[in-house]
């Protein structure tokens, strides 16, 4: 049905009996047999129930509309309530993150005194090693790694950064936590005690970046018995386990790292086949070096 353009009720009924119409109810009285008068009855009353029709149906109308113009309204409603509610969440999540990423500060005990030895500190470097668990070097627990990490410290701005790589895409990482130390001292180079010290920074600090205490408890027994290793009581034998401990416990992070199947060994077992194996390199490339010479 096309739609009314205009309120009926404004519609004023036409005097059927005016000169107007005298013609048009002329010829019907003349058709009908009926008079001029019957014939404006006629019509007025077929005027009132067309009007009467078209007013309900102009009702029907606005109803209509107003029940379109609701939906509508109520949409627009719906959709406002959903973005405010999106935007709501976002800020909510967006508050979370800030949450994680802002730094956590612990609080202190009063009068609590500070302890009366300072515990040695490697670089970031080294840290970051562990908290990935992979190999570091003990020059990094040393004495001379730790003063060195202490000097960086305070060389290396604290928002300064650098590029990795992480499965094919590049991140932004402190400078400090991938900077490894020019002055790096190989295991094996190192003095007896020099590892000794640094053994001891190396279990606590691995305790504290979250390793497995039966892996910690495997390297602390791994360097007990070495320490205890009749070896030590022959001529180089300090040199010989110095190239032991460097060689097997660098094995030991590339078995803790590997994807295959084969199980991991136990580290604080020593093999003395390859004590005795590494004792036999160091003597005969010492022997060729006095041959050359």
């Amino acid at each position: 049905m096309p739609r009314i353009t205009h309120d009926p009720d404004l519609e004023a009924r036409p005097d059927f009996s005016s000169a107007a119409y005298d013609a048009v109810c002329t010829a019907l009285a003349t058709a009908e047999g009926i008079t001029k008068e019957a014939v404006a009855t006629r019509l007025s009353d077929a005027w009132e129930v067309d009007h009467n029709a078209r007013v309900a149906a102009w009702a029907e109308q606005l109803q209509e509309d107003e029940a379109t113009a609701t939906a509508a309204r109520l949409a627009r409603e719906a959709d406002q309530q959903r973005e405010l509610e999106e935007l709501r969440r976002e800020e909510e999540t967006e508050k979370r993150e800030k949450e994680k990423k802002r730094p956590k500060v612990k609080d202190f005990v009063a009068n609590k005194l500070v302890k009366d030895t300072t515990q040695l500190r490697p670089s970031r470097f080294a840290i970051h090693k562990l908290d990935e668990r992979e190999y570091v070097e003990l020059y990094y627990f040393t004495l001379e790694g730790c003063t060195e990490a202490v000097r960086l410290d305070c060389t290396i701005a604290q928002d300064a950064f650098t590029f990795t790589k992480a499965n094919d895409t590049l991140l932004l990482k402190p400078m400090a936590s991938h900077k490894p130390s020019s002055k790096v001292i190989p295991d094996e180079d190192l003095t007896w005690r020099q590892m000794s010290i640094a053994k001891s920074s190396l279990l606590h600090h691995m305790a504290q970046t979250g390793w497995p205490d039966q892996h910690v408890f495997a390297l602390a027994e791994f360097f007990l018995n070495l320490e205890c290793h009749p070896t030590r009581l022959q001529t180089d034998g300090d040199t010989v386990l110095l190239h032991y401990q460097a060689q097997i416990r660098r094995e030991w992070h590339e078995a803790l790292k590997s994807t295959n199947d084969e199980p991991v060994f136990d580290i604080s077992c020593i093999n003395n086949k390859r004590v005795e194996a590494i004792g036999t390199e160091l003597w005969n490339g010492r022997r060729t070096e006095g041959v050359l010479r």
